[in-house]
């Protein structure tokens, strides 16, 4: 029916690729000291703290496709597929209705109140023919509730399909082990 979308916060991205110049620096200028040790107490916690916003605010995401709502947050993620939606609503954040409950989307926050005015005030449609970047909730909620309604229209939601899967969780093993780790090497290298 029409191209996935990806919903990523633009002041995310912006966010994380200064705080990897600002750890790049930092290494750089202490590199030219030509202290091993104090380059490694620097690049440790530089490392941990770029990582850390990296998960916050770079790999959270929303995306939307004709196989369903997908959330990724910070932990986890969760496949919602179009059998098991529910509703969409733009509170805080986007939350995403599915049988067994909700999922509210971390990529996705509620946009101010002149974010919203100026955006009503230039207000376009989301077509399918268009990839969608920047995330708030309001626009990701229009996009899901566009897209269920097409492939509604189109007669793929139609029959109830008896076993149908409910959404899924994947949590993120690796990247959590990944944090954990630079704490602890962070907190070694500060302690030592």
């Amino acid at each position: 029916m029409g191209p996935t979308l990806v919903f990523r916060s633009t002041y995310g991205r912006v966010l994380t690729l200064a705080t990897g110049a600002v750890a790049v620096a930092l290494g750089v200028s202490t590199a030219l000291t030509g202290d091993v040790g104090a380059l490694v107490g620097a690049l440790v916690p530089a490392a941990l703290v770029t990582y850390l916003v990296w998960m916050l605010f770079w790999r959270p995401a929303v995306e939307v496709s004709d196989g369903g709502v997908e959330v990724r947050n910070v932990t986890r993620t969760v496949h919602v597929p179009w059998t098991a939606y529910e509703g969409v609503e733009a509170r805080y954040s986007l939350e995403v209705r599915h049988t067994g409950g909700t999922v509210t989307a971390w990529a996705a926050p509620r946009s101010s109140g002149s974010a919203r005015w100026l955006r009503r005030s230039r207000r376009r449609p989301v077509d399918r023919e268009r990839v969608v970047t920047g995330a708030n909730a309001e626009t990701v909620a229009e996009a899901v509730a566009q897209r269920h309604g097409l492939l509604a229209a189109a007669g793929h939601l139609d029959r109830a399909v008896p076993g149908a899967p409910g959404a899924r969780t994947t949590w993120h093993v690796v990247q959590l082990a990944v944090l954990g780790a630079l704490a602890v090497g962070t907190v070694v290298v500060l302690t030592a």
